[in-house]
């Protein structure tokens, strides 16, 4: 599937590169300079976005092709990353507001009838309710973390093997949130989460398989240094 030769980047040139072009269509739909240019710099340290492009990459697709993709999951992570993170200004939460709208009236097109789009999220949760306190009130509160859509958005990716993409994106979009919900629990002293965490590991790295097996240990490497690195500056939202 991949050339061999190709190795895990971090892309930041590439976002650099095309940071003016972000900024005009970020103005052109409504964001001030200031709030585009705090989401520009947001898609440069984002992981879902730094995997999604190395998976360009290694399947030798021209990454100038996917400018609105990028664009949609900077948009995307950001909401993600805002629902659990504490929002100490009357400003962060006007920009919030804003980019909730900018996702709603500006949704991708998603071509439905080429494959199944799979609730992972719910798969887990079945495989895990009987083991764990892990409960619908919790699963409830994720329902607008995009899951979907990030999937699809990975789905594009590939020409051949597009359900196997649109689940990898949807099952590492929702890693990064569980990632965070369960550093938050462990200061709670609950654990709602672990066993959730724990399948949904599992089923990542499955997939990553599939995706990549040369590429296996340095994607994985990659997802875990940036999720352990940012965690130890994330502050959360009170009851996240």
């Amino acid at each position: 599937m991949f050339k061999v030769t190709k190795e895990i980047k971090a892309n930041k040139h590439f976002l650099k590169a095309r940071t003016k072009q972000i900024n005009k269509w970020l103005y052109d739909h409504g964001l001030t300079k200031r709030e585009a240019k705090r989401l520009v710099k947001f898609a440069r340290e984002n992981i879902i976005l730094r995997i999604f492009l190395n998976l360009l990459d290694l399947e030798g697709k021209n990454k100038k092709s996917y400018i609105l993709e990028i664009i949609y999951i900077t948009l995307y992570s950001n909401v993600m990353q805002r629902s659990l993170e504490i929002k100490e200004t009357k400003e962060s939460k006007i920009e919030y507001l804003k980019i909730i709208k900018l996702i709603e009236s500006l949704m991708p097109h998603s071509e439905d009838n080429i494959f199944e789009k799979i609730n992972y999220e719910k798969i887990i949760f079945n495989d895990i309710k009987d083991f764990s306190s892990f409960n619908d009130e919790i699963l409830d509160k994720r329902k607008n973390f995009y899951f979907t859509e990030i999937g699809y958005l990975f789905s594009t990716i590939s020409d051949n093997n597009k359900e196997l993409f649109y689940k990898y994106g949807y099952l590492l979009s929702m890693y990064v949130v569980t990632y965070f919900e369960s550093d938050m629990e462990k200061k709670n002293e609950t654990f709602n989460n672990f066993f959730f965490k724990l399948k949904l590991n599992d089923t990542l790295n499955e997939t990553t398989k599939e995706i990549s097996p040369f590429h296996f240990n340095g994607l994985i490497i990659k997802i875990n240094k940036s999720l352990t690195k940012y965690s130890r500056t994330f502050k959360f939202k009170d009851g996240a």
